[in-house]
């Protein structure tokens, strides 16, 4: 006799009738008459008086219903003693992953690393401050822009890349379609990601190698305040995919072009310390690019058809 019989056994008994116990139970009426047979096939006795409206019970039927609810409910706690115990020997991981990231595919992937792990620190925000604390050990794995080339014992997973893009107001899209960077700073302000962010210093450089020099306007840490600038028509910025995805809900108010001129892309990087937390890392990865693959990237590209296999798994 298992525990899952005596669970039907005792819904019969507190409802009076087999359908009542099915609908508590979530199971058909037919499964609860199995298990009630099941029972008295190995009692070999009726433990129900079937004969009376609601269902009674006989004297065995007593002499069980002392026992079965103390039974069910030992189980229970066993049940949760052990998973507890299992939930105990899962590692606790530190993890920060950049805005973009963390705003778009970081709930479908923390859902998923939750079930081995037992408890998450997720920390967003700047790739600077992501490496400096995995530098530090206050975070074990981060997800960042910034490879961090010239630090020994990191692990480095490249992730994925996506390519820099122009963002400007939809109602003027007729008018910058076909301007080059040049013609695009002299006609509109640049609203700049913050320099002092690894992605905005990114995009500072290749304006600087490429010979552009736009006037101080706006500078702004997250991406979807600069999306909100854009969509206002205080200018166009330069950004990414998964920027323009953390702020979806401008997509209405803004379009988006190819970078002008020469082309730029950026790598995400998961970065972990070697030696600690492998099995872990090695599933966060695999996880992340299962998530890419299957949620974010066919999300992008419909937003952005032209951008194609532009964004991809490395």
């Amino acid at each position: 006799m298992d525990v899952r019989a005596l669970r039907v056994f005792e819904a019969v008994a507190s409802s009076g009738s087999l359908s009542s116990a099915a609908k508590l139970l979530g199971i058909t009426q037919s499964a609860v008459s199995q298990s009630l047979s099941q029972i008295e096939e190995i009692l070999d006795t009726q433990v129900f008086d079937r004969t009376r409206r609601p269902f009674k019970l006989t004297p065995a039927g007593i002499a069980l219903s002392r026992r079965a609810r103390s039974i069910v409910d030992e189980m229970d706690r066993l049940v949760v003693h052990v998973r507890d115990a299992d939930l105990a020997s899962r590692p606790a991981i530190r993890v920060g992953m950049i805005d973009s990231f963390a705003a778009t595919a970081g709930p479908a992937i923390v859902k998923r690393i939750t079930a081995s792990a037992s408890q998450l620190l997720l920390w967003s925000g700047l790739a600077n401050s992501h490496a400096q604390a995995l530098l530090n050990r206050q975070l074990d794995l981060i997800v960042t822009s910034d490879s961090l080339e010239d630090v020994d014992n990191i692990v480095r997973r490249a992730v994925f890349t996506e390519p820099f893009v122009i963002a400007l107001p939809r109602a003027r899209l007729k008018e910058f379609q076909d301007a080059d960077l040049t013609k695009l700073i002299q006609r509109a302000p640049l609203i700049r990601f913050s320099a002092r962010s690894h992605f905005g210093a990114v995009i500072e450089r290749h304006l600087r190698r490429s010979g552009h020099t736009a006037h101080p306007f706006l500078e702004i840490d997250t991406s979807d305040v600069v999306m909100s600038m854009v969509a206002a028509d205080l200018g166009w910025t330069i950004t990414t995919p998964l920027c323009l995805l953390q702020g979806r809900m401008y997509e209405s108010q803004i379009a988006t072009l190819p970078l002008p001129g020469p082309q730029l892309s950026r790598t995400i990087y998961q970065l972990s310390r070697e030696g600690e937390y492998e099995d872990m890392a090695e599933n966060c990865f695999q996880v992340s690019r299962s998530i890419l693959e299957s949620e974010i990237f066919p999300e992008v590209r419909a937003s952005i058809p032209w951008l194609r296999s532009g964004i991809a798994l490395c």
